[in-house]
């Protein structure tokens, strides 16, 4: 009895710190509406001309290759390795190549139509959701490496770093046993297929724009609120890492800026790994939306991320060390 009444009582202040927080949210939106729309009308511009050209081939193609039963045909020869390693089903190697290509969160939408077809159980999702969830090559080559930190040198390093965190993430959450699969799967036909991968992917890319679009006005709610000038007034230059992680906990990029502006160059090429392998609450948001379906709990998603990040990190820091002077 004392232990349900201290779950309600967590849950209870949860829910009300949350309410807050919404709460105070939407005061801000009252006060500088102008300011909000216009953050707004940035962040739909940034995924109808960026976001969606580039990912929606990825999830529509994607989705129409899982539906017609290709995930099996094109793992077929990363059976024995991908079992050896993570005791998860041959598909989890077609999952993983996706989500490396593509970025973030087509591994996610591939663990769950995966699922929701029937092809991988709840402990394989669980499972592959450690090590199929990852950030594409052009963001951490292109966007941080060449235009953020102007060095492709730190790029290769995130980029590695980050895979190489991937792989090892999937350790920690590896299954014990091989659960073996008797269902029955359901070919589909091309027709049915194209139909419904159209409809997936578009629904999709409306909830991936959706929260990238209020990531960005929390990112610019606090600008306004003058969180930079506070952190740094307090902590002069040690505030620097301290505000990359704030903002990249919310949004990548923002967060990957901040890096950039660390004194200390080796530390802010880390933080920026850390920042990629956690993806900030929109990622995190985003991918949770399609894991639920597999019946993942929200800590489990936040976890999973969490270890990737710090394993990401301290390998970051070791290779920014050792090439200091490439930086």
């Amino acid at each position: 009895m004392l232990k349900r009444l201290c779950a309600v009582k967590k849950s209870f202040n949860l829910r009300t710190f949350t309410t807050l927080i919404l709460f105070a949210f939407c005061i801000l939106l009252l006060t500088k509406p102008a300011y909000y729309i216009d953050s707004a009308r940035r962040g739909l511009s940034l995924v109808f001309s960026t976001v969606l050209p580039s990912l929606f081939p990825f999830y529509f193609f994607s989705m129409l290759l899982t539906k017609i039963g290709a995930a099996r045909v094109l793992s077929r020869m990363f059976e024995k390795p991908i079992f050896k390693l993570y005791r998860t089903p041959k598909e989890s190697a077609y999952v993983m190549i996706l989500s490396m290509i593509s970025g973030y969160p087509v591994g996610a939408s591939c663990i769950k139509e995966l699922y929701l077809n029937g092809i991988i159980d709840k402990s394989d999702a669980k499972a592959m959701s450690a090590f199929c969830s990852t950030s594409g090559p052009v963001f951490m080559l292109g966007t941080l490496g060449t235009a953020i930190f102007d060095s492709v040198t730190v790029g290769v390093i995130i980029a590695l770093s980050h895979y190489i965190a991937a792989f090892l993430n999937g350790f920690l959450y590896r299954k014990n046993t091989r659960n073996e699969d008797l269902r029955v799967i359901a070919q589909q036909s091309a027709d049915n297929a194209l139909s419904k991968s159209m409809s997936s992917a578009t629904a999709s890319m409306l909830i991936v724009g959706g929260y990238i679009v209020i990531c960005g006005m929390i990112v610019d709610a606090l600008a306004l609120l003058r969180l930079d000038d506070f952190i740094l007034a307090t902590f002069g230059g040690a505030g620097q890492p301290i505000l990359a992680l704030i903002y990249g906990s919310v949004e990548m990029t923002r967060g990957g800026i901040e890096c950039a502006k660390c004194a200390f160059r080796p530390l802010g090429v880390a933080l920026a790994a850390l920042i990629v392998s956690f993806g900030g609450l929109s990622v995190t948001f985003q991918n949770y939306t399609f894991l639920s379906s597999c019946n993942i709990k929200p800590s489990e998603v936040l976890t999973r991320k969490l270890t990737h990040s710090l394993i990401a990190f301290s390998l970051a820091f070791a290779l920014s060390l050792a090439f200091k002077n490439y930086l």
